[in-house]
């Protein structure tokens, strides 16, 4: 029946002459529009709608109110056959050419024909979608044919299932309806592109389907009938018309008058602002000074530039965000421009004007305004804080530019700077989305620096906040800190002043910055004084108690680094205070070997540091200054050993310590200088000094034998290797005159007594003839000298002098420990020696 039908209705037909009428919507089908309006994906969110074979659906909601030539529409009803049904309904499966008056067949009006054709969808709802997204006022539903199998009539034949579908043939289209009152037309793949269908299916319509719209009978326009002009991808776009005058502009306000174009500078975000928006007369070369009317204004987003630009409009299918919309009324006093205040609180980099009219309902004309602009936020806000000197936070400010107490950070630590973007009413700009630039200058303050380091910190906002926990400084002292951002407000680079375009925090000091640790490198070697001499080129040895120094004193190089090791050459002046309080500077001698007896340091100061003013500075050892082994004055006596004697420095600086969250900066590591070598020998000798009595004739000179002598272990022996010690002869005291012999008859000689060998003499005078008798001689080698002694034969006797040679002193005598000074008699006038040693025959 449906076979016999389409025959009868097609010889009808073939006789129609269809007229395409441009009335209210006109097509546009270029590549541009192709372009703009892409294919909606309905499968994802869409719903199904299970049709029959000619059938049609009830009433379906658009979700907005459509103004379909005129007539508000929220409902459109969907039909198997490729129609959008507004008004009445047909179920006609045969298509015909435009009107739609009943001549051939059906006779409705307010229609959509997207392509239509007798499609068998046979209740499946996979083939039938439609869907609805957006916000208002850019909303649109959708309806999606896809892979629509045609209806045939060869059932079971080629091409043709049991359920009279097409197998090898469909097609795929839809209709996209926008809320501002334009519609649309994409199509996938469509057997014949829209006219004779290809395939061995026996189809009802094989001059293939009608494409176009009718509002009613004189109002219609008829895109295609039995044509192939709907290739695959193909995109009509039906809009109306151009109405009223010939576009809008918009731009400064002081713009000259009679202008058509002009530019639109930065704006604040939250401060009001002019424009002037013009309307031009139809040839768009004019203003149209005698338009009146209400024109919707709107303020859009214009950064997305994806979309095809309507050469008509200005404006790109892209351009879909409304941040804002105004009305405003062209009276005839305004000669065709007025000026509209607008304000928006949000920061965006990319805008323009958007124009409607009217300014309700479907627009005859719109315009976008030729220059874009940026508003941006009105300024930032900017601080550095941390947790402690050491770690990142919010929990103190680092705001100190003074040389001295307060809140400091390591140099090379990681530290906080954040800041906001904030509009003109101080509310948070958070669409801001750039990255400003951090600026160091100099601050004001005895910790702000003329030059700097390096800061390393990006600052890229999100939601208008920025917020880099990660910042570090690389040197010390304090600086000045501000944000600047030139770059987000750069679409009015060409019209805009850099001032105008620049977002900049007030500038803030940031510090005190101090050094991490400290460095400490060997400046020069230690070296120290075998004997402590340096004028007896035979020396291999020094005696226990006997005080050493150097002949090179140590020095090292203080560096004051920050954390990744680079030195903070600005660490000087007012700054450096390494070392400024006494206990910060530690010495720490050590004998590596022997553990005993112990190493007497009590006349080594501790070493001086000086700045070099370029964050390294000089310790340097006092070259005066003595070290000795402690000399035990009772058994057990020390034996022979070898010395090995350390070194270790190192510097700290506790003055910062006294503020909460700072602390005490330290060296890495002491400087240890490992067994300082000795010019000529390290050998230690526990040794005394012996004086021995002499006598002979008062007309000759006297010797009195002195021998040096050292502990071997069993034994005192003698100090062959002592060729160094040195007597002064007013260290020898002499008292108690016997017999003829009285003070100063005899005296010292003048030479200076030094060993050879470990052994000399004390030389005495001849007190010539009739000067008979003896004196007894004491060798003052302590720090306190007693008795007298004689350096000029005749002269009145001199005090002696303390010789200062303790480590040389010995248990004579009755003493108890080897503490005393050696004693002997020196007798003239007598050969033979008063003693009878044991043995000895007499």
């Amino acid at each position: 029946m449906k076979r016999l039908l389409a025959l009868m209705l097609l010889a009808l037909l073939l006789g129609a002459a269809t007229t395409a009428r441009a009335q209210y919507y006109t097509p546009d089908s270029s590549a541009a529009v192709a372009a703009a309006y892409p294919w909606i994906d309905v499968t994802s969110g869409g719903t199904q709608l299970p049709l029959n074979d000619d059938q049609v659906s009830a009433n379906i909601n658009l979700g907005f109110t459509f103004n379909f030539g005129g007539t508000s529409h929220t409902r459109v009803r969907i039909a198997a056959n490729g129609m959008l049904h507004f008004g009445g309904i047909s179920t006609a499966y045969e298509n015909s050419p435009l009107p739609l008056d009943g001549s051939g067949e059906p006779n409705i009006d307010a229609v959509m024909l997207p392509l239509w054709d007798d499609y068998q969808p046979d209740g499946m709802g996979t083939y039938l979608r439609y869907r609805r997204s957006g916000t208002a006022p850019n909303r649109v539903f959708v309806v999606s044919w896809m892979t629509m199998p045609y209806y045939c009539w060869n059932r079971n034949g080629s091409n043709c299932d049991n359920d009279n579908q097409t197998t090898g043939s469909s097609a795929t289209f839809q209709v996209q309806i926008y809320e501002q009152g334009h519609f649309v037309y994409r199509y996938g793949a469509v057997n014949g592109s829209g006219g004779s269908h290809s395939g061995s299916a026996v189809y009802t319509n094989p001059g293939g389907g009608t494409v176009g719209y009718e509002l009613d009978d004189a109002d219609y326009v008829q895109f295609s009938h039995h044509t192939a002009a709907v290739p695959n991808g193909t995109t009509i776009l039906w809009s109306r018309p151009a109405a009223g005058p010939g576009g809008f502009n918009t731009f400064e306000t002081s713009t000259a008058a009679g202008s058509i174009t002009g530019v639109i500078k930065t704006k604040i975000a939250g401060a009001a602002f002019d424009l002037a928006v013009v309307a031009l007369n139809s040839a768009k070369t004019g203003v149209a000074t005698t338009f009146t009317g209400d024109v919707r204004v709107e303020l859009i987003d214009s950064s997305n530039n994806g979309g095809a630009l309507d050469a008509d409009t200005g404006c790109r299918t892209t351009w879909t965000g409304v941040l804002s919309t105004s009305t405003l009324a062209f009276s005839s006093a305004n000669a065709g421009r007025a000026n509209l205040t607008l304000s928006h609180a949000n920061a965006w980099p990319d805008l323009r004007l958007r124009m409607s009219y009217p300014a309700t309902g479907t627009p005859a004309v719109v315009a976008c305004s030729t220059d874009n602009f940026a508003i941006r936020p009105a300024a930032f806000t900017l601080a550095a804080t941390d947790t402690d000197w050491a770690t990142a936070g919010t929990g103190r400010a680092l705001a100190n530019g003074a040389a001295a107490g307060g809140n400091v950070h390591k140099a090379g630590r990681p530290f906080t700077l954040s800041g906001t973007a904030l509009n003109a009413a101080a509310a948070v700009t958070g669409n801001y989305d750039g990255t400003p630039v951090a600026t160091v200058s100099a601050c004001a303050g005895t910790a702000c620096t003329a030059s700097f380091g390096t800061l390393s910190v990006s600052l890229a906002a999100t939601a208008g906040v920025m917020t880099n926990p990660t910042a570090t400084y690389s040197e010390v002292g304090a600086f000045s800190l501000q944000l600047t951002d030139s770059n987000f407000a750069g679409v009015d680079a060409g019209d805009s002043t850099l001032a105008e375009r620049t977002i900049q925090s007030p500038a803030i000091t940031v510090g005190r910055f101090v050094p991490d640790h400290f460095d400490l490198a060997v400046l020069a070697t230690p070296l120290l004084k075998t004997f402590n001499t340096t004028g007896c080129a035979s020396r291999s040895f020094t005696y226990v108690g006997q005080p050493f120094g150097y002949v090179a004193a140590p020095q090292a190089t203080v560096l004051a680094r920050n954390a990744s090791g680079g030195t903070t050459t600005l660490y000087a002046g007012a700054l450096w205070k390494v070392g400024s309080v006494p206990a910060d500077i530690v010495q720490g001698y050590s004998p590596l070997s022997p553990a005993s007896p112990g190493l007497d340091v009590g006349a080594a100061s501790a070493p001086a540091l000086s700045s070099n003013g370029n964050g390294t500075g000089v310790l340097a050892a006092n070259p005066a200054d003595m070290l000795r082994f402690t000399r035990p004055a009772s058994a057990p006596l020390t034996a022979p050993f070898t010395a090995a004697i350390s070194l270790s420095w190192s510097v700290s600086d506790s003055r910062e310590a006294a503020t909460a969250g700072n602390g005490t900066i330290t060296a890495s590591a002491p400087l240890v200088f490992s067994t300082i070598a000795f010019d000529a020998g390290s050998e230690f000798r526990y040794g005394v000094l012996k004086l021995t009595n002499a006598y002979g004739s008062e007309l000759n000179n006297l010797a009195a034998p002195i021998e040096a002598q050292y502990w071997n272990g069993n034994a005192f022996v003698t100090n062959g290797a002592d060729h160094c010690t040195t007597l002064a002869s007013g260290s020898v005291a002499m008292g108690n005159y016997q017999r003829n012999l009285s003070a100063c008859e005899t005296a010292i000689a003048p030479a200076a007594l030094q060993l050879a060998g470990g052994r000399g003499f004390v030389t005495l005078r001849r007190p010539g003839s009739g000067n008979r008798g003896s004196v007894d001689l004491t060798l003052e080698l302590g720090s306190v000298a007693s008795g007298q002694t004689c350096a000029v034969q005749g002269a009145a006797p001199a005090a002696a002098t303390a010789a200062n040679m303790p480590w040389l002193q010995g248990k004579w005598g009755s003493a108890a420990n080897y503490d005393t000074n050696p004693r002997a008699r020196a007798s003239f006038g007598q050969y033979k020696s008063p003693l009878l040693y044991l043995r000895e025959s007499f």
